[in-house]
């Protein structure tokens, strides 16, 4: 076979596979509109003694002498639409500007913090009783060893608590005379 010859039917047969490999493709598209539901959120909101910013009074005015202690009983409520859980975030002295006296006495304090205890008995300054939260010092790092949960469906649920400050028997002499204004804070989270 001569040579054009050959070149001519290798050409031939090229073209027709670059030409039957091509193939067909299609492209389909569906659509269809979708109507979102409303998305809706809920509100968080932990309440003490019914507010948002509690002046815990029921802890004031007692001059307190070493072996001492004073109590009462906060109500803790969640006043939104979602459950939560809350935590104690420190217990500090809020005083503006604390003296040497006050700043002894703010450490020599022991803060007590127990659940589940009958807020009459409480007020009575009985014994502690119920679930113990917190008892140590004052300070930033004041917390209760576990979050405690506060459902809001279909009743927002709430707790009393019962908070003891006392002073030592052994309290330094230095704390004598000094003044403190307990702040606790609460940090409430979504459950």
């Amino acid at each position: 076979m001569p040579k054009p010859l050959k070149f001519a039917i290798c050409a031939a047969v090229l073209l027709l596979l670059g030409v039957s490999a091509q193939g067909t493709a299609a492209n389909w598209r569906a659509e269809s509109t979708v109507d979102p539901p409303a998305l809706t959120s809920g509100s968080l909101a932990l309440l003490a003694g019914g507010e948002a910013k509690y002046q815990f009074l029921e802890l004031a005015g007692g001059e307190l002498i070493p072996g001492s202690f004073t109590q009462a009983p906060p109500q803790i409520s969640n006043a939104g639409t979602v459950d939560l859980s809350y935590q104690l975030n420190g217990a500090v002295n809020s005083a503006a500007s604390p003296s040497s006296a006050d700043q002894a006495l703010a450490g020599a304090l022991r803060l007590s913090v127990y659940a589940s205890m009958d807020p009459a008995a409480c007020e009575a300054d009985q014994p502690l009783a119920g679930e113990a939260l917190y008892a140590g010092p004052l300070g930033s790092a004041a917390s209760f060893a576990s979050a405690r949960v506060l459902g809001a469906e279909p009743v927002p649920e709430s707790e009393s608590l019962c908070v003891r400050v006392s002073v030592p028997s052994g309290a330094a002499q230095s704390a004598a005379g000094g003044r403190v204004e307990l702040a606790l804070k609460f940090a409430g989270q979504q459950r």
